[in-house]
């Protein structure tokens, strides 16, 4: 059966194209003049660690900006599965999110281009062709009926199904304003050759699923009487912000009739929602982006080893690492409720020698050793580079714009770190790489596939290895297991995790104004035993989340 279907979203669409942002990288050039390592400052090589978070109980509270977010390509889909009980075309294909702050859902990288605006309307197209063909399955009125009926009758049920699938598609419900243009598009759908009720409502799908209050989490709110210049989020808006944080999908019918009643307006009742989601399997399947993120485990499926170096790797290898990973974290983060498990909970490798005993801590499990190594063999910067980064949220300035950063070849006759010796006996590297290549030196115990070594090239392996410029760790240490103990203890390391929980959930980098918020998810997480789930139920109990900065007129 083939319809005709006039094209009246698409200008909507245009309206909201932006231009993306872009992050320039580092060039290289040429080397600069050596400067001798004992004419530098001694801040400079050895530079403190970074300061924690500052709370002023004085201060007035700061939610910080709160900008549109569009739903990521995850959340797309999500909310298509749990909206329509379809999945989003193979065929279909949006740009990649960029990473912020190591996230995909940072609010600044989430706008429209052009390829997203043709991609919603060939996704809105697909899909509303397939739920229209399939609404014997989720119809409210009975359609053969309707066709006796005729066309008054079946308004009135398109009337019907306008308010309740806009409400749950735009998350709120619809204005009279919103539900009288939707059922004009309706009625505009009935005109054309073909069956009136079908064409009606393919049009009506379609314009849902195109329009920003689908496309985008909108939070505005109204100001807050007793916080001036701030808006409070409405019920609906927070039901949404909680859902896409829990979920990364779209409320279900219970939590938007909470947000119907008022029912999400004192802390224990947002964390009786947040507990019930929580306990739906959506929440780990949602849950487990943030931990691939944070700790670049999502970046082993585009892995790649030189057959030369690492034969056989491929597929499987690559699929044991994911679900390594992911068993070994999700058991840390859910079901031990210890989340010091994390750095050092035991595993077994199934490749490694029994008297060797288990590995400990997320760092000693494959999908990390492998995506903090090159192609041909490890990279002592990268992993030293990875735990200060990523597990003690301490960002390293990067290199001199005209300095080249070459890393060696692998070489036959020398260990790893016999081959980086160059970063500590260059004047110019070693005054930043003092804090990267001693922590690096201590995985290299492992190849880069993951595997246990003792011996490199006919040499025995020195995994001996040097933290400095932390809040609590600083030292010596030898081999992963001593790294990993001591990770566990730190309170740099857990205040770390409070703050990529931050960034993740809020959707922006922390501020000044945001000290006190990140003091109380870590005062509540510690006081939980480290229990990961008792500091996301105090994240969205915090006042933080429910406020936004007002709009200044």
């Amino acid at each position: 059966m083939q319809r005709t279907v006039h094209r009246t979203t698409r200008p909507l669409l245009a309206a909201l194209v932006a231009v993306g942002v872009t992050l320039s990288a580092c060039e290289e050039g040429p080397p600069p003049d050596a400067v001798p390592v004992g004419d530098l400052p001694a801040e400079r090589r050895l530079p403190a660690p970074p300061p924690k978070p500052v709370c002023d109980p004085d201060a007035p509270l700061d939610p910080g900006l709160a900008m549109p977010r569009r739903l990521t390509r995850l959340e797309y889909a999500n909310t298509v599965r749990d909206l329509l009980g379809l999945e989003v075309a193979e065929g279909v294909h949006f740009p990649p999110e960029e990473q912020i702050l190591g996230f995909d859902n940072n609010a600044r990288s989430l706008q429209i281009t052009p390829l997203h605006a043709e991609g919603y309307l060939s996704s809105a197209e697909d899909l509303a062709t397939r739920y229209i063909e399939a609404m014997d399955d989720w119809l409210p009125c009975d359609r053969a009926q309707l066709r006796v009926d005729g066309l008054a009758a079946q308004r009135d049920c398109a009337e019907g199904v306008i308010a309740d699938l806009g409400r749950r598609a735009w998350r709120r419900p619809l204005t009279e304003a919103e539900h009288g243009r939707l059922l004009a598009l309706y009625d505009v759908g009935a005109e054309l050759e073909g069956p009136a009720f079908e064409n009606g409502l393919t049009m009506v799908v379609e314009a849902l699923l195109q329009s920003p209050n689908f496309l985008f989490r909108v939070e505005v709110g109204a100001p807050d009487p007793e916080r001036p210049g701030l808006n409070r989020l409405d019920d609906h808006e927070l039901a949404s912000r909680l859902a896409y944080l829990v979920w990364r999908s779209m409320p279900d019918a219970e939590l938007s009739a909470a947000a119907d009643a008022g029912e999400l307006r004192t802390p224990g009742q947002i964390a009786a929602q947040a507990t019930r989601l929580m306990a739906d399997p959506r929440a780990r399947a949602a849950w487990w982006t943030f931990f691939a993120q944070w700790l670049h485990i999502d970046e082993v499926e585009a892995l790649h080893r030189e057959p030369a170096m690492y034969p056989g790797f491929g597929d499987g290898a690559r699929r044991f690492m994911q679900e390594s990973a992911r068993a070994f974290v999700e058991a840390a983060a859910w079901d031990a409720g210890d989340l010091r498990q994390l750095y050092d909970g035991p595993f077994r490798h199934p490749d490694d020698p029994e008297h060797l005993g288990d590995r400990r801590g997320v760092l000693a499990q494959p999908a990390v050793l492998a995506v903090t190594s090159t192609p041909v063999m490890t990279n002592p910067v990268y992993r030293g580079v990875f735990v200060r980064e990523q597990i003690l949220c301490a960002p390293l300035a990067p290199p001199p714009a005209d300095l080249a950063v070459v890393a060696p070849d692998p070489d036959p006759n020398l260990t790893t770190r016999e081959q980086f010796a160059e970063h500590s006996d260059n004047p110019t590297c070693a005054g930043c790489h003092v804090l990267i290549d001693p922590l690096g030196f201590g995985f290299e115990h492992y190849d880069a596939i993951g595997n246990r070594r003792e011996v490199q090239n006919g040499h025995p392996v020195d995994a001996a290895g040097e933290i400095v410029s932390t809040w609590d760790i600083d030292g010596e240490f030898y081999d992963l297991d001593a790294l990993a103990a001591a990770l566990a203890r730190s309170e740099q390391v857990h205040r770390c995790v409070a703050t990529q929980l931050f960034r993740y959930a809020y959707g922006r980098g922390e501020g000044e104004g945001d000290g006190c918020t990140l003091h109380r998810l870590y005062d509540r997480y510690v006081d939980a035993g480290y229990d990961f789930e008792a500091m996301i139920v105090a994240l969205v109990t915090d006042p933080s989340f429910a406020l936004r900065r007002g709009v200044t007129p």
